[in-house]
Protein backbone atom coordinates (compact mmCIF):
# COMPACT_ATOMS: atom_id res chain seq x y z
CA UNK A 1 0.00 0.00 0.00
CA UNK A 2 2.46 2.53 0.78
CA UNK A 3 5.91 2.70 -0.49
CA UNK A 4 9.21 3.93 1.24
CA UNK A 5 8.63 7.34 2.01
CA UNK A 6 10.92 10.24 0.72
CA UNK A 7 11.17 13.55 0.46
CA UNK A 8 7.91 14.42 2.42
CA UNK A 9 5.93 11.98 -0.21
CA UNK A 10 4.83 8.67 -0.25
CA UNK A 11 2.99 6.97 -2.72
CA UNK A 12 -0.38 4.93 -1.85
CA UNK A 13 -1.25 2.41 -4.36
CA UNK A 14 -4.26 0.15 -3.74
CA UNK A 15 -4.96 -2.12 -7.17
CA UNK A 16 -5.86 0.33 -10.12
CA UNK A 17 -5.61 3.69 -7.68
CA UNK A 18 -2.78 5.30 -7.27
CA UNK A 19 -2.52 8.27 -4.61
CA UNK A 20 -0.07 10.28 -2.39
CA UNK A 21 0.18 11.00 0.99
CA UNK A 22 2.18 14.24 2.40
CA UNK A 23 4.04 14.63 5.39
CA UNK A 24 1.77 17.90 6.12
CA UNK A 25 -0.64 15.17 7.73
CA UNK A 26 1.25 13.07 10.30
CA UNK A 27 0.71 10.04 8.19
CA UNK A 28 2.26 7.03 9.93
CA UNK A 29 0.51 7.98 12.81
CA UNK A 30 -3.03 8.91 11.98
CA UNK A 31 -2.84 5.59 10.00
CA UNK A 32 -1.91 3.44 13.02
CA UNK A 33 -4.53 5.23 15.29
CA UNK A 34 -7.63 5.04 13.01
CA UNK A 35 -6.40 1.17 12.37
CA UNK A 36 -6.71 0.55 16.33
CA UNK A 37 -9.76 2.30 16.40
CA UNK A 38 -11.58 0.10 13.64
CA UNK A 39 -10.11 -2.87 15.40
CA UNK A 40 -10.81 -2.62 18.84
CA UNK A 41 -14.30 -1.08 18.01
CA UNK A 42 -15.03 -3.74 14.90
CA UNK A 43 -16.28 -0.45 13.01
CA UNK A 44 -14.97 0.41 9.23
CA UNK A 45 -11.65 1.90 8.98
CA UNK A 46 -11.73 5.06 7.44
CA UNK A 47 -8.75 7.25 6.26
CA UNK A 48 -8.14 10.80 4.70
CA UNK A 49 -5.78 11.84 2.23
CA UNK A 50 -4.55 15.32 1.77
CA UNK A 51 -2.18 15.33 -1.74
CA UNK A 52 -2.05 18.89 -1.26
CA UNK A 53 -4.57 19.85 -4.40
CA UNK A 54 -6.74 17.00 -4.50
CA UNK A 55 -7.79 14.43 -1.89
CA UNK A 56 -9.12 11.42 -1.43
CA UNK A 57 -10.71 8.81 1.13
CA UNK A 58 -10.41 5.15 2.24
CA UNK A 59 -13.13 3.63 3.51
CA UNK A 60 -12.29 -0.73 4.47
CA UNK A 61 -14.51 -3.20 5.95
CA UNK A 62 -15.88 -6.08 4.18
CA UNK A 63 -14.97 -4.52 0.86
CA UNK A 64 -12.74 -1.37 0.44
CA UNK A 65 -12.95 1.24 -1.49
CA UNK A 66 -11.92 4.60 -2.18
CA UNK A 67 -13.55 7.65 -3.46
CA UNK A 68 -10.87 10.51 -4.71
CA UNK A 69 -11.62 14.49 -5.11
CA UNK A 70 -9.72 15.79 -7.91
CA UNK A 71 -9.55 18.25 -10.77
CA UNK A 72 -12.70 16.46 -12.57
CA UNK A 73 -14.81 15.45 -9.44
CA UNK A 74 -15.38 12.42 -7.95
CA UNK A 75 -13.88 9.04 -8.43
CA UNK A 76 -14.74 6.37 -6.94
CA UNK A 77 -12.05 2.84 -6.57
CA UNK A 78 -12.99 -0.93 -5.40
CA UNK A 79 -10.73 -2.75 -4.17
CA UNK A 80 -10.36 -6.46 -3.64
CA UNK A 81 -9.23 -6.27 -0.20
CA UNK A 82 -11.03 -6.47 3.61
CA UNK A 83 -10.54 -4.08 6.28
CA UNK A 84 -8.13 -6.62 8.05
CA UNK A 85 -5.94 -7.83 5.16
CA UNK A 86 -5.29 -3.88 4.34
CA UNK A 87 -4.52 -3.22 8.49
CA UNK A 88 -1.91 -6.40 7.87
CA UNK A 89 -0.50 -4.40 4.78
CA UNK A 90 -0.43 -1.35 7.08
CA UNK A 91 1.39 -2.96 9.77
CA UNK A 92 3.84 -4.45 7.18
CA UNK A 93 4.65 -1.22 5.33
CA UNK A 94 5.19 0.58 9.40
CA UNK A 95 7.74 -2.34 10.09
CA UNK A 96 9.81 -2.38 6.94
CA UNK A 97 9.95 1.68 6.49
CA UNK A 98 9.82 2.17 10.34
CA UNK A 99 12.74 4.64 10.16
CA UNK A 100 11.64 6.09 7.55
CA UNK A 101 8.35 6.77 8.77
CA UNK A 102 10.06 8.29 11.99
CA UNK A 103 11.67 10.65 9.86
CA UNK A 104 8.18 11.51 7.72
CA UNK A 105 7.23 14.86 9.56
CA UNK A 106 7.33 18.43 8.56
CA UNK A 107 8.83 19.50 11.79
CA UNK A 108 11.38 16.76 11.51
CA UNK A 109 12.61 18.03 7.69
CA UNK A 110 12.66 21.95 9.18
CA UNK A 111 15.11 21.38 12.04
CA UNK A 112 18.36 23.81 11.07
CA UNK A 113 21.85 22.61 11.64
CA UNK A 114 22.04 24.11 14.52
CA UNK A 115 18.95 22.20 16.16
CA UNK A 116 20.80 18.60 16.33
CA UNK A 117 20.24 18.00 20.11
CA UNK A 118 16.10 18.86 19.37
CA UNK A 119 15.97 16.59 16.44
CA UNK A 120 17.37 13.91 17.51
CA UNK A 121 14.98 14.33 20.82
CA UNK A 122 12.16 14.69 18.38
CA UNK A 123 13.24 11.36 16.45
CA UNK A 124 13.69 9.30 19.68
CA UNK A 125 10.25 10.73 20.67
CA UNK A 126 8.67 9.51 17.54
CA UNK A 127 10.68 6.18 17.70
CA UNK A 128 8.89 5.55 20.86
CA UNK A 129 5.65 6.94 19.85
CA UNK A 130 5.94 4.71 16.30
CA UNK A 131 6.41 1.40 17.99
CA UNK A 132 3.81 1.59 20.87
CA UNK A 133 1.07 2.44 17.90
CA UNK A 134 3.07 -0.90 15.84
CA UNK A 135 3.12 -2.94 18.78
CA UNK A 136 -0.93 -2.27 19.71
CA UNK A 137 -1.49 -3.03 16.28
CA UNK A 138 0.34 -6.28 15.46
CA UNK A 139 -1.39 -7.22 19.02
CA UNK A 140 -5.00 -6.59 17.96
CA UNK A 141 -4.33 -8.73 14.32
Amino acid sequence: MFTKPKNGWTDIVLDEFEGLGSYIQDVPVEVMEASISALKNNSPLELHFDEEGSEFTLTADADTKIVAQGYYGPETYEVKMTKTELIREICEDMEEYFHDWVEFSEEYAYFEDDEEEQKQAFYDERVIVLKALLNELKELL
